[in-house]
């Protein structure tokens, strides 16, 4: 069974934790402070855990998503499972070209912006999973 990794905003705690009701305890990420980096500061918390991951991204923190997906990989723990919800796509190709790693599943809420539909357009294309369910129905699959 996976876990449930909430990735941070840029400046805070994921709010969509609060938002589900999982079977185990979800793996919340503190935002980083001062000076640290985003990824570095994520990847160093991801990396204190051995258990399969489902990463859960909200917003511009989805444009990370390779780099994060990277890291796991590199410490031979890869994630199952991306969601990325209302998403700004995240850029295929470059240094993170074998990325995604694990199925990808998009979910555009009500509240999404214009960034998050065009995410959803190229992510069709992609053939990931695009979806206006709630979250808690994503995740229950994990």
């Amino acid at each position: 069974m996976a876990t449930v990794a909430f990735c941070p905003t840029l400046d805070s705690i994921n709010p969509l934790k609060d938002t589900v009701t999982l079977k185990q305890s979800p793996f919340v990420i503190s935002a980083p402070s001062g000076d640290v980096r985003w990824v570095a500061h994520v990847c160093s918390q991801l990396a204190q855990t051995g258990e399969p991951l489902v990463l859960v991204f909200y917003g511009d923190t989805s444009v990370h998503a390779p780099a994060i997906g990277f890291s796991r990989k590199s410490l031979r723990r890869p994630a199952v499972a991306y969601v990325l919800v209302d998403p700004v796509m995240p850029q295929i190709g470059g240094e993170y070209g074998d990325w995604p790693d694990a199925p990808v599943t998009v979910v555009i809420t009500d509240a999404a912006g214009p960034n998050a539909k065009e995410a959803s357009m190229q992510s069709r294309l992609r053939g990931w999973t695009v979806t206006n369910d709630s979250l808690q129905s994503v995740l229950a699959n994990y």
